[in-house]
């Protein structure tokens, strides 16, 4: 299965799922994001807030061309959250320094499949900690036995929901961007720099597959500044970097910061998928903590779970709150997103050391004296705080709410259980 390549290898539920396939046409996937409004209450300010429906429009490519219609820096145009193309999504931006000239012109932009709506200035920043989660409307084609639904939401509820990292955050065909970061965390920059460039994968357009086929066994960076067309922009910056005379690292140094810091954040992202499957596998649950587990404590905000920073270890002296928390929802179990900080304890300590060892990495590897290339390691929770209250499902239409950071690919593949949910 394609999930295997990124880590994802177990189902939490025993009963078989109701196939299908999702994201045949935009309309079946439609996201909405829930953002904290108050902050931006006093409406006084010089950055201009804005809600945004649109249809096949990814987050960067609509902030991109929305700052051409202004005529500003794409800089000044800011988001919380970033949603793929296949999809109608609701989502805020913001664009910084504006004035009463820009607001009006938005008002009036005609940008294909999306509606612009000004909500109000503020002298707030739209950050990422503003974002409280997203809601989802999700229709399933050709979904079968939807008397199974009910079945595995019992199970979800008894055992957890696993908090896998999606296939989108591994790349979008190629899936090569976990391989990327653990080359560069093994300083191997020559073969990550290849990979990256070069490295076919099933899936993408035959005429690109065949010339990355040429370039991965020739390394001829003439041939790929020739023949790899100029929509893999990234690629062919790397490739012109070589042809300069840079190296390798020089070249992967070039990138722009947020995807350098994509190529170790995707293998930890791979570490943790793995961590989370054996979890599965030897539990059965996600709901059982024991001694030296992470637990994280989740808040409600707003009627929402979201994430807090207040992890602790479970010992015997913090056992019976943890125990009181977790029965009322409040306290989840948390793995491990590997870095060079990370406390190798308890179960997770054992596993992890067990899987770095065969990928072998250490977890000083992750320090490295490029910043983009290093990372002290953080923790994710593994079960999905969810309110099962506000979960909806009718012939093959599901509705339901996920906290930021949280995949709704991931959740309805415990529901569908088809190989197609993989590459969606």
């Amino acid at each position: 299965m394609i999930e295997e390549r990124v880590g994802i290898e177990e189902y939490i539920t025993k009963t078989p799922g109701i196939g299908g396939r999702i994201k045949e046409s935009a309309e079946d996937f439609y996201v909405e994001e829930i953002i904290d409004l108050e902050k931006f209450e006093e409406k006084e300010g010089k950055n201009l807030l804005i809600k945004v429906r649109k249809k096949n429009w990814e987050t960067l490519n609509f902030a991109r061309v929305l700052s051409n219609v202004l005529g500003i820096s794409q800089k000044r145009v800011g988001y919380s959250g970033t949603k793929d193309k296949n999809a109608v999504s609701v989502q805020y931006f913001m664009i910084y320094n504006a004035d009463e000239r820009i607001a009006e012109k938005l008002k009036s932009v005609k940008l294909k499949d999306a509606e612009i709506e000004v909500v109000c200035f503020t002298s707030k920043n739209l950050e990422l900690g503003d974002l409280i989660g997203n809601f989802f409307r999700v229709r399933v084609s050709d979904a079968e036995n939807g008397e199974r639904v009910e079945k595995i939401t019992e199970e979800l509820k008894e055992k957890g929901i696993p908090n896998f990292f999606g296939i989108q955050r591994f790349g979008s065909l190629r899936l090569i961007t976990h391989e990327v970061g653990k080359l560069i965390i093994q300083r191997k920059y020559e073969d990550a720099f290849w990979v990256y460039v070069a490295k076919p994968f099933e899936g993408e357009r035959e005429e690109v597959r065949r010339i990355r086929e040429i370039l991965w066994n020739e390394r001829d960076a003439k041939f790929g500044l020739r023949e790899l067309p100029k929509y893999l922009r990234y690629e062919r910056l790397l490739l012109q970097k070589l042809r300069e005379g840079k190296s390798e690292l020089e070249a992967l140094l070039s990138l722009p910061k947020n995807l350098k810091l994509m190529f170790i954040h995707a293998y930890q992202s791979y570490l943790f998928n793995r961590l989370l499957s054996e979890r599965i596998r030897e539990y059965g649950n996600l709901k059982e903590i024991e001694r030296d587990d992470f637990v994280d404590f989740v808040n409600f905000r707003k009627g929402y779970k979201v994430y807090s920073e207040d992890f602790s270890i479970l010992t015997e002296f913090n056992s019976p709150r943890v125990s009181f928390l977790k029965e009322r929802g409040y306290a989840v179990l948390a793995l491990p997103l590997p870095g060079y900080e990370t406390k190798l304890i308890g179960w997770s300590g054992e596993k992890l050391k067990e899987i770095l060892e065969e990928e072998e990495i250490d977890l000083e590897s992750f320090k490295s004296e490029y910043p983009e290339f290093s990372s002290k390691g953080s923790l994710r929770v593994a079960d999905i705080p969810f309110d099962f209250e506000k979960f909806f499902y009718s012939d093959g239409v599901f509705e339901f709410f996920l906290p930021k950071g949280c995949y709704a690919t991931v959740f309805l593949r415990e529901y569908m259980k088809s190989e197609q949910i993989g590459s969606s």
